[in-house]
């Protein structure tokens, strides 16, 4: 009878525990207005059931709200809140579309999505880290977080259904202000680039 005792007590203060790490989670990340990383990014597709790394960059990336810049050593992606340029250096072509809220690139949008849909199920607990897993039906994509034991997100992987590749983003810094950035779309920084309204 004891062991039933021990597994009741043990799944009970588990899932206080979970409970409080949401309450702590949500109270950090709650207040997220703009943010500062920088991070090295990983496509992996999977061939002959193997993963197969087809993309391999560092970057950094700024913004807050709808606003937000990203570069890359190829590729820079502007938001102004109102249209996304895709800046693609090599063939010197820069691709725009609406803006959307639905965006997967903005991690205020990100972070959002994560307070609102996270609860103690969706918690899953490691040796050193804990993982949160989430799945959106809008964009039809995977989510899972990786955060240490003080709740600072050190890993996120994202996922299609149908989709043999993977997007892994290793966050090596980030920081989190109250700054408001004043991003746009500067023409004259792309003189000779090809515009194309999608």
């Amino acid at each position: 009878m004891s062991k039933y005792y021990y597994l009741f007590f043990s799944m009970f203060f588990l899932s206080i525990s979970s409970q409080n790490d949401v309450e702590n989670i949500k109270k950090k990340y709650r207040s997220v207005n703009s943010y500062n990383l920088n991070y090295d990014l990983i496509v992996t597709t999977i061939k002959d059931n193997e993963d197969v790394r087809i993309i391999e960059e560092s970057g950094t990336m700024y913004g807050s709200s709808s606003s937000y810049f990203i570069k890359h050593k190829n590729m820079d992606i502007i938001s102004d809140g109102e249209k996304i340029y895709n800046i693609i250096h090599e063939i010197k072509e820069i691709n725009i579309i609406e803006y959307s809220e639905n965006n997967q690139w903005n991690p205020i949008n990100i972070f959002k999505t994560f307070i609102d849909k996270i609860n103690s199920s969706v918690i899953k607990y490691e040796k050193d880290y804990i993982s949160i897993n989430f799945f959106l039906e809008e964009l039809n994509k995977k989510y899972i977080f990786y955060l240490d034991k003080n709740y600072n997100i050190f890993k996120l992987r994202m996922k299609t259904n149908e989709s043999k590749s993977s997007t892994i983003i290793l966050i090596n810094e980030i920081f989190f202000t109250n700054k408001i950035y004043n991003i746009g779309f500067d023409r004259s920084a792309y003189k000779d680039y090809y515009l194309n309204n999608l």
